[in-house]
């Protein structure tokens, strides 16, 4: 009787639980626009600037849904192009090397722009990209309280999303990843000014911290809705020979 009173304390917190959690996330859905907005939005192009170890880049960005997205940097008059449709391998392009190489990423680089290529955030993406969502209480963070929510991916990526309370608005998002040498870092990322897009609260600007040291903010000056974007745009060009 005793373990079947336990089981059934465990089985209702774990509802109530998840019903908090459903609740946050439709919240947060609706805050930025709602189901049907965020569905219409299949596609993104942005452009602005990427500051960061002292200097200020240029940069194009293309993104299409699920998980296709290509950025250009320019600096000095070369081009840094780096992509992945979604189904293979990241790649990466020079315009500054001769004779041009179309090159796979390096291993650790490749995880993390895959990881980043998600079109959208876990709180919209959920169990469509396999995350798995957990209520992580109030915490306290910056002077206020937010509300913390566990996103979990196969079991062992683990991130936390900190939400405006009052809004729902995604404000910080924190993860650690390995670093170089294979050490874990701690990478927070904050995402500030949201305008509309398409009716859809997208951050303009995105400030990202490793071990409380800002590394790269990002100021986005125009971001358009649905432009139409070729599967090539994303795809790996192969040599001639390779194509055949």
């Amino acid at each position: 009787m005793v373990r079947r009173a336990l089981l059934l304390s465990f089985l209702l917190l774990a509802s109530v639980e998840a019903g908090e959690v459903d609740a946050w996330v439709a919240r947060h859905r609706e805050s930025i626009g709602g189901a049907g907005r965020i569905a219409a939005l299949r596609s993104l192009r942005a452009e602005g600037t990427v500051q960061g170890g002292g200097s200020t880049v240029r940069f194009q960005f293309f993104a299409a849904r699920p998980a296709a997205v290509r950025l250009e940097t320019e600096r000095a008059g070369r081009t840094l192009v780096q992509a992945t449709d979604g189904n293979e391998p990241p790649w990466e392009f020079d315009t500054g090397q001769w004779p041009p190489t179309y090159r796979a990423m390096a291993p650790a680089a490749a995880r993390v722009f895959a990881a980043d290529a998600e079109f959208d955030n876990p709180l919209v993406a959920t169990a469509d990209r396999g995350y798995v969502l957990e209520d992580g209480g109030e915490v306290q963070a910056e002077g206020r309280r937010w509300r913390r929510i566990l996103a979990t991916r196969r079991l062992v990526e683990t991130v936390f999303l900190l939400l405006d309370p009052e809004t729902a608005w995604l404000a910080f998002r924190l993860e650690e990843k390995a670093g170089p040498g294979g050490r874990k870092v701690r990478i927070l990322t904050r995402y500030e000014d949201p305008r509309p897009v398409a009716g859809v609260l997208l951050p303009h600007r995105v400030v990202q911290l490793v071990d409380g040291v800002v590394r790269q903010t990002i100021v986005i000056d125009l971001m358009e809705a649905n432009p139409v974007l070729e599967p090539d745009l994303f795809r790996r060009p192969r040599p001639p020979t390779e194509a055949r």
